[in-house]
């Protein structure tokens, strides 16, 4: 709908995104689609130079408040909006750090990819990362056939009749140490 108030159809180029800054000065929906497109963009670039996703937030916070504070005055004739949303946010981050150009040298997780597009935002990544280090700390505190018993039904997908087999134990006997083991994890995390 705001793409129709500035009179731009969907090609979502750098004068698309230079007219809906214009507009976002007085139309909130224009400053929200702003938001939307920019706000994975700059966190990602943040997170990638500080490896902090509290120290992020807390810069892209501001980032997006000095964004809206001047969005007056960005002028189309001078640069695409994304390199003024960017020379922003390198603003900040000199401000912040006290130099010109700042990159934390502690190593992304393995796993851990803020430039693949088709992975979960880094915040989300951090957050099932964080959860299954707490995970596996939980299955450490529990007996070694409780592990085994929980590992061969949901990790391997065996039947308690499987499990038994598997481990000199009755199906019976196998359900029990199972609820057993789902109630002491549950209590753990």
């Amino acid at each position: 709908m705001t793409a129709k108030i500035i009179g731009i159809a969907n090609n979502k180029n750098s004068e698309y995104w230079g007219r809906l800054a214009q507009a976002a000065v007085a139309d909130e929906g224009a400053f929200t689609e702003l938001y939307e497109h920019f706000f994975p963009r700059i966190y990602r670039h943040l997170l990638g130079k500080t490896k902090d996703s509290s120290l992020t937030d807390e810069l892209v916070s501001d980032i997006f408040v000095k964004m809206y504070q001047h969005l007056k005055d960005y002028d189309p004739a001078k640069g695409a909006f994304s390199t003024w949303l960017f020379r922003i946010a390198q603003n900040t981050m000199n401000k912040y750090y006290g130099s010109k150009a700042y990159t934390a040298h502690v190593p992304w997780a393995e796993e851990f990819d803020p430039a693949d597009p088709a992975q979960e935002t880094p915040e989300n990544q951090y957050l099932t990362q964080e959860r299954s280090e707490e995970l596996q700390a939980a299955l450490m505190r529990l007996t070694e056939r409780e592990r085994k018993i929980l590992e061969m039904t949901y990790w391997l997908n065996m039947k308690s009749n499987e499990v038994g087999e598997a481990l000199g134990l009755a199906p019976s006997s196998v359900r029990v140490a199972l609820r057993q083991a789902r109630e002491k994890l549950r209590k753990l995390l």
